[in-house]
């Protein structure tokens, strides 16, 4: 929906590692890997059913590109998912493109500009989006800017922060990973004000927004004339950082990201199923929504796993407490964030572990974990509540090990009560719930369970909820003859 700024609260965004997702269709594992653009110096070429090189030095490659990314939409379409994120494409040495040495180059084993501009074709016609990383806190020492400042020539040498010793600034002590000095004119107009700037090249090209990683490293004062700079030409696009902290500085207002990858989301519900966090705790975790602002809390991507992470599935053992966390990032504020594969129930560890190839072999996949993703997808997209919806949390007034809250937008019928019990027993109490239109006697549906509906009582609810499972609640004004609950009267 165009000049719409919530756009991106109402997608399902899927994580794509490129060298990992899939081969374009005209080439074989064998001859995409042959091509000269994999035969530098230290590299070393994977079968697509090899395991990642470990400890990794990023390295190995498995030649997955936009194209294979292209072929396999019809698939990413039938799962419900409506936005594709891609770690870096353009020219770096290494696998996972974090180190770039050329940012207006799309990286030729990933097919390139005119693979990129076909994948954007494709995307807007399927209605999808797009949104690329953006690696701007640093470069690869072999950037020919690096190389340049090295040899003392403006303007590259103030691209770059170098200390009286010889050294330079670096990103976390990693020196072939030089920080740029954001702070200098001329690099800005390069990487984001510019019309021909990085940022907007490529939004001109037709994606829609970008992922900043290191996004602390950048600064709120970049981040914001990031922002400024952008919506001046491309008012729909959407920034989002990549916090792994509590984040309300950085998307609690329209100076800073639209949103963030939410790692305080992430460790939280991983926590409290892990045992490490209890539900007390758990339930005040939904602080984040008002700490990011509603805006920023629902346009921030709810993770689990990722390219930087364990997977899902190793994190946790037991398969209803991953439907458990997989609920909540779904019913939670914030956009649900899908790492590749996960819906077909892949495992890994900590990096590389978690780069393995995509599946494509269907007798491999977990048919019962996918066809449980496209069910909450569908779920999630079906109601307004899950997507935009305010958060009012009850599970800290109860006793037990569960997660608890309201959800609802300001239409009085578009609102859900969301009851997760990580315990071993039932939880079967009652919870009081302050909103005004839950009325007495109006029958709730679980969207989990369909021939579960209870009637709310005098601004409550009894809960009777198994172990180790959860319910959505909506309100169900289709079950008594002749009479609506929600009035037409009171919709207005």
């Amino acid at each position: 929906m165009k000049n719409d700024p919530l756009w991106l609260a109402d997608q399902v965004t899927y994580q794509i590692f490129p060298d990992r997702f899939a081969i374009g269709k005209s080439h074989t594992s064998e001859s995409k890997l042959a091509l000269p653009i994999y035969q530098n110096h230290g590299c070393t070429r994977r079968r697509w059913d090899e395991m990642p090189e470990n400890p990794s030095r990023g390295k190995d490659f498995f030649g997955g590109d936009l194209p294979g990314i292209i072929d396999h939409l019809d698939y990413i379409q039938d799962l419900g998912v409506t936005a594709l994120y891609l770690t870096p494409i353009f020219i770096a040495p290494s696998n996972h493109k974090y180190d770039t040495t050329d940012f207006f180059t799309v990286d030729p084993q990933f097919g390139g500009e005119k693979a990129l501009k076909q994948l954007i074709r494709e995307l807007k016609r399927r209605k999808m989006r797009l949104i690329l990383d953006a690696v701007l806190n640093h470069v690869s020492d072999s950037h020919p800017w690096f190389q340049a400042a090295r040899r003392g020539e403006k303007p590259y040498k103030d691209f770059f922060t170098f200390l009286k010793s010889g050294e330079y600034e670096c990103w976390r002590g990693h020196r072939h990973m030089p920080e740029l000095n954001l702070s200098n004119v001329a690099l800005q107009k390069l990487l984001y004000r510019g019309k021909k700037s990085v940022l907007q090249k490529y939004l001109e090209m037709g994606i829609d927004g970008w992922r900043f990683d290191v996004a602390v490293d950048v600064g709120l004062r970049t981040v914001g004339e990031m922002r400024k700079a952008i919506q001046q030409r491309f008012p729909d696009a959407v920034l989002l950082g990549e916090v792994m902290c509590y984040a309300g500085d950085w998307c609690n207002n329209d100076q800073v990201f639209h949103g963030v990858m939410n790692y305080y989301f992430r460790d939280a519900v991983l926590g409290w199923l892990g045992g490490e966090v209890s539900a007390r705790q758990m339930n005040h975790a939904g602080e984040y929504h008002d700490g990011y602002s509603h805006a920023g809390a629902i346009r921030s991507w709810n993770m689990l796993s990722s390219h930087d992470t364990p997977r899902l599935r190793w994190t946790i053992e037991d398969t209803a407490q991953r439907r458990l966390a997989v609920i909540a990032q779904f019913t939670l504020p914030g956009v649900p964030f899908l790492y590749y594969g996960e819906e077909i129930g892949m495992n890994g560890g900590h990096d590389p572990d978690c780069r393995r190839p995509m599946i494509w072999d269907e007798k491999r996949w977990d048919r019962e974990t996918l066809e449980f993703y496209k069910r909450i997808i569908e779920i999630r997209q079906t109601h307004p509540a899950l997507r935009r919806g305010k958060l009012t949390v009850l599970g800290q007034r109860l006793d037990g090990d569960a997660l608890v809250f309201l959800r609802h937008t300001d239409k009085i019928n578009e609102v859900a009560l969301v009851a997760i019990n990580n315990a071993t027993q039932p939880l079967r109490q009652i919870v009081f719930t302050p909103h005004s239109h839950l009325y007495h006697a109006l029958p709730m549906k679980n969207l989990l369970e369909p021939s579960q509906v209870v009637n709310m009582e005098a601004g409550n609810l009894k809960l009777d909820i198994p172990p180790r499972s959860a319910a959505i609640f909506v309100p169900d004004d289709t079950r008594l003859p002749n009479y609506k609950f929600f009035k037409p009267r009171n919709l207005d």
